[in-house]
Order: C-alpha cells, then structure tokens, then sequence
C-alpha cells in the first residue's frame, strides 16, 4: 500500500500556472509600509492591521491591494529586528489579480538589516525549493524583493530586502483535495510512511534539526485517506542557512550530540526496509535536479556561495551512496516507532 501511494502520490499537485503568484520564478518586486511596534502588539490580538500592498505583476503593471498584517512566529519575532509576517487578503480585492485564490500568505523577511540577511533570506527559499523537488506535498513559495517602509514616530526609515511568500496550509491542502489538521500531539504511527521518511530525509540533506512532526513544530499536518502528511517550513537554523542567531536544538534539557548547526543529526524514525530502500533510491536519483538548485541563485550569491552550497548538498549524498555511512548516520540513529 505505502509503495502504491508513493508511486501515485508523484504527479504533480496543483501546477502553479505561469500567471500564478506561484508560476513566476523571478522574484515579486512589492511594496510595504509598517509599524514594527504595531506588528509586534499584533501578534497577541486576533485582529488585523489594516494596509496595504503594493505590487508590480509579470506584465510591469503597478498595482495594489488593501490587506491586513498580523506579526507570527515565536523565536524570530523576540529576536530578530523585522518581524514575520501574515498578510490576509479579501476575495474581493484579489479577483482578477496576481494574488487571486490566496486567502492569507506567510511573509518572511530578514532577521535583521544588514545585506548578508538577504543572502540567509535566499539560502532558506533554496530550501522550500530542495522540498518541492522532494515530495509532492510540499508549501509553493515566491521570493518577493521588498521596498519596506518603518513608520516611526519621528522619521520614517527605508529599507531595501528579500522576502519570500509561502502559501498557506488551507491552500496547500486544498490544491490536494483535502483538509489541514490541527492536533495537540500526533502518533508518529499514524504518518504515511513514504512520505514521513521523505521528510526526515530532507531534514537530514540541509542539516536541519528545529522540527517535530509529532508535536508539529515548523510543520503543519494534512489528512491524507487514513493517515496524516507532515509538510515542514522555517529552515533558518539549518546548516544551509547556517544562520548566525542558529543553535542546536534541544530536546527536552538536553542539547543534541553535535557542536554545530552544520553538522548533520539524523532525527527521523525507522521505516520498513522496503520503505528506507524506496526512498533513499528516489532521493538518488533526484541527485542532479538537486544539486542544479543553487544555480537558480546566481544572479543573487557569489559563485563561491554557490560552490559551497553544492558541496554541502554533495556531502548528503555521500552518505546515501555508502552502504556503510547509510547504516552508521541514518539506520543506527533512526527512532523506533
């Protein structure tokens, strides 16, 4: 059956068309003005703050949208000087419009303001990109190069940087005919296990260990027939990211066994042998597509970035091509269930 729903589950999702918000693959130039203070307070309210969104779609055209902002997010929004954010939108001002059928996004800026935040803002994006390659189920994102305006009480102050929108999870799962799910905790037995292992997989390729599926932290759930889909986001404390403000994560009191953010932890739980085959193959065969994604950054990083990120990617798949380094890092560290 897994292997069944493996094979199905790899058409393609909802094509983003090329007209799409999620069909460009050049970044969005938009346009945002806000309080960061007033972001902040927001977070704690269920209301909205009312703006607006300025925007310029594929054919040049100068557009806007009235919208509403909300601050998200626990560590970024106590650390970092920009807040993430929400954007909600009404029908009425999306019809007709680049925007149409997306009822709120996820806005990720910067942590803080120096240039090389926009670079941590595109090695996070390459990650969603690396994901979409990955599974089927995964968030459709848009990198959006910002002109943001901080209101202040005394002079307003102008900022230049990279953002990347990320779909909601109702439009993610409605793109797949079904439904997100909210759940207090989730039995990792009740994941579908191709994909379950897709997503430890991914985890273990970028170095990133700031996840839980079974308590949902930087993943969301979707019903998938019987069993639940995790689809994973926030990679800013992985080792592509390599993010100065990322630690290694804790679990319970206890820090995981490595010094850095860069060295790579497998966290996932034990599949079937057939599954833990299947899988580990797929992802080899991807090798390529894979490793060619950094490519897609070039007009923004140096080439050295751009080496350096392959090389990390390849050290990932030295790892799966070894039988001995697949047995030592991924079968002996893996969970049971």
């Amino acid at each position: 059956m897994s292997l069944l729903f493996a094979l199905v589950a790899n058409q393609v999702f909802g094509q983003a068309g090329p007209g799409s918000l999620f069909g460009g693959k050049d970044p969005l130039p938009i346009a945002l003005s806000i309080s960061i203070k007033e972001v902040r307070k927001s977070q704690q309210d269920s209301l909205y703050i009312a703006n607006k969104l300025y925007y310029r779609d594929a054919s040049g055209k100068h557009d806007s949208l009235k919208i509403g902002l909300k601050g998200r997010g626990n560590f970024r929004m106590r650390e970092c000087y920009f807040p993430p954010l929400w954007i909600k939108f009404k029908n009425s001002e999306t019809k007709g419009t680049l925007f149409e059928g997306n009822k709120k996004l996820k806005l990720v800026l910067p942590c803080n303001t120096d240039r090389g935040n926009n670079d941590l803002i595109l090695k996070e994006w390459l990650c969603y990109k690396l994901y979409e390659e990955i599974s089927p189920f995964a968030f459709k994102t848009r990198l959006v190069n910002i002109d943001l305006t901080e209101q202040r009480r005394k002079k307003e102050k102008m900022f230049q940087v990279k953002g990347i929108l990320i779909e909601d999870i109702d439009r993610t799962a409605k793109r797949m005919a079904t439904k997100s799910v909210e759940v207090a905790r989730i039995d990792p037995r009740n994941l579908q296990d191709t994909n379950a292992f897709r997503f430890d997989l991914f985890q273990y390729l970028i170095a990133n260990t700031d996840w839980s599926k079974a308590a949902q932290h930087n993943s969301k759930l979707i019903a998938w027939h019987s069993k639940f889909i995790a689809i994973p986001y926030d990679f800013d404390m992985s080792g592509v990211v390599d993010a100065p403000y990322s630690v290694v994560s804790m679990v319970g009191d206890e820090q995981l066994p490595i010094e850095s953010v860069k060295d790579r932890y497998y966290r996932g739980y034990c599949r079937s042998p057939e599954i833990t085959a299947y899988v580990r193959n797929e992802f080899l065969s991807k090798e390529k597509k894979l490793l060619s994604l950094p490519d897609e950054l070039k007009d923004e990083l140096s080439s050295r970035e751009i080496a350096e990120l392959k090389d990390y990617l390849r050290e990932f798949f030295t790892v799966l091509k070894s039988d001995n380094k697949f047995n030592e890092q991924i079968l002996e560290k893996c969970r049971s269930l």
